[in-house]
Parts: structure tokens; sequence; C-alpha cells
């Protein structure tokens, strides 16, 4: 189930600045993708890093799908995954963790859209929205990304995107039926990976 929406929620502009969110601990998604390697290990080892941090919860993620690569080149297909997580830690903060984490797992920069060990984007924190030249939050891309979407409707199907005012599973079905295709766990190219579940993280 989706967390509800507080009635309150904080908003940052365009610029720097401090960011209001609610108090408390704000309920975050997470989107994590790895196309090099032990793909599915790097996925479980990104969980278990965030939560190593004590300023973070791991509520519960989605199940792995195998999804082709987009972007530039011929590359590996990607495992891709989502992930709900209870924070105290700011946008800023957690995007700064989220680089640590990567680059402890190998993540090389050196190529836009190139392969990846791990790749870890906020896709969703509380209700805020952010647009600088660091963060953009909701990802401004996650609405056009059925590998983004698909997983999201495994853990928050009725989550509302909160410039769009549509929910995961309304955006997820609206691009499906944009791109023509037919994304279900049996078809090949988006299939689930077998063992994975939605609170898999707990015997990691």
């Amino acid at each position: 189930m989706a967390k509800k929406k507080g009635k309150k929620q904080g908003r940052a502009r365009k610029g720097k600045g401090s960011v209001k969110t609610k108090k408390g601990a704000a309920i975050v998604y997470l989107g994590l993708g790895s196309n090099v390697g032990d793909r599915e290990e790097y996925i479980e080892q990104a969980i278990f890093l965030l939560e190593k941090n004590p300023n973070i919860q791991v509520i519960r993620h989605s199940a792995n799908y195998e999804t082709q690569a987009e972007g530039g080149g011929s590359q590996p297909p990607y495992i891709n995954a989502a992930v709900e997580i209870k924070t105290k830690l700011d946008p800023y903060k957690l995007l700064e963790l989220i680089h640590e984490i990567e680059a402890a797992l190998g993540r090389e920069r050196e190529l836009e859209w190139g392969p990846r060990t791990i790749d870890i984007d906020i896709l969703i924190y509380d209700g805020v929205i952010i647009s600088d030249d660091k963060l953009q939050i909701p990802h401004p891309l996650m609405h056009e990304r059925l590998f983004v979407l698909k997983p999201m409707k495994d853990i928050a199907p009725s989550l509302m995107h909160p410039i769009l005012e549509k929910t995961v599973e309304a955006l997820y079905e609206a691009r499906k039926a944009e791109t023509g295709e037919t994304y279900d766990d049996e078809i090949p190219g988006f299939k689930e990976i077998k063992g994975a579940g939605t609170d898999d993280y707990e015997r990691w």
C-alpha cells in the first residue's frame, strides 16, 4: 500500500536553499538499476548499504526485473528494482549518501547513459518538489520509463505523482499504451527474476 500524503507538503522552488519537509522521517521511493557484472548482487548490496545507514529504514522493495538497456551503444540488459524507504535525511544529504554507495560499488560516470554497476535515483521524496542544478524531484523521466514504473507499481500502485497528479499505476498503464508494448511478467525483455519478492531484503 502506498503511504497517504499528508495535508501539507513541503516544496522547494528553483534555486538553492533549504528544503522544508514534514517533521520526522520522510517516505522516499528510489529506483535501482545494474547492467554490469553480477547485476542482482549489486542490487542487493545497494539495498544492504542503504539499510546499514542509521538514518534509513528499508520498508519494502519490488521484484527484480530484467529490461533491455536504453541509451548509447550496445549494452547488456539491466536488472531494475524499486524500494520504499523511510529516512531522516533531507533530499540533498540522501543524494550524497547515494553517490557514496554508487562509488563504493564501483559506479563510474565517464559515459552518460553508459553501463553501470549500480544506478540509484531518487524518484519521489514525500510530496517535495525540487528543481535546481543539483537535484530534481520527482525524477523528471520516471513517468516515461516503464522500467521504473513497473517496479514502482509493485510497491506503490496508488502513490500520487506530486506534479502530474496521477497514480503510479495510471502512469504505467498510460505509458504502456503509448509505446504499444505489453510488459507482463511472462514477456521476454521485461521478465521477473526468479527468487525475487517484496520481502527479500529481510534475508539479505
